[in-house]
């Protein structure tokens, strides 16, 4: 499919006539929480070009996390991704540095979470949520994870890891080593491409190492 721009900005991974791919960076909310606030990612793209006025946000990335985000071009893609989030056919990875060794080689941790203040923590009264991690190789002092999130819900990466003793490298509300950064990175996502009906991945490289 065709690329709408001769030049996007560095940000932009994909473009095309149903989507648009972005990789957000870190300490950038996805869209403006205040009028006051500050532009989002969201709201920056909005602004930028005329034919990204009517962008629609599928899903959400924490301030703190980077990485991959899509976002609908088209009322066809809105409602298309809309369903496949909803029925949990959208595939996420995530990658983490922890500055603890990961108890095994792939585990899954199964919790129900609420929020408490500013964090979420696990509850018997809060909602499901699962994940499954991978360690993938040490980097230096450092543990290189993969995770992915098979439940939506927000913070449950953060907070499974801390679950399991592996805290993310930065994340100190979590329990997290200090780091100049969250070292949380949505590195890829898969689903069904709106117009095609053709699975689709798209990724980006973190930048904490």
């Amino acid at each position: 499919m065709a690329v709408l721009v001769d030049q996007p900005p560095p940000c932009i991974l994909h473009e095309d006539e149903h989507l648009l791919v972005a990789d957000k960076p870190p300490g950038l909310n996805t869209h403006s929480p205040s009028p006051h606030a500050g532009e989002g990612i969201y709201d920056w793209l909005r602004n930028r070009e005329p034919r990204w006025a009517h962008l629609a946000i599928i899903h959400r990335l924490d301030k703190a996390t980077s990485g991959v985000m899509v976002f609908a071009k088209s009322k066809l893609a809105n409602q298309s991704l809309t369903q496949q989030f909803t029925e949990r056919r959208v595939r996420k990875e995530y990658l983490l540095l922890t500055s603890t060794p990961p108890p095994e080689n792939s585990f899954t941790v199964r919790s129900a979470i609420t929020r408490a203040g500013e964090r979420y923590v696990p509850s018997i009264h809060g909602e499901s949520a699962e994940t499954k991690f991978k360690f993938i190789r040490r980097e230096g002092d450092y543990y290189l994870l993969a995770a992915e999130p098979l439940t939506g819900r927000t913070h449950q990466i953060r907070v499974h890891a801390e679950e399991r003793q592996i805290s993310l490298l930065g994340d100190t509300p979590y329990g997290g080593t200090p780091f100049p950064r969250v070292c949380l990175h949505a590195h890829k996502i898969t689903f069904t491409h709106p117009a095609t009906g053709q699975p689709v991945t798209y990724l980006a490289e973190p930048d904490f190492f």
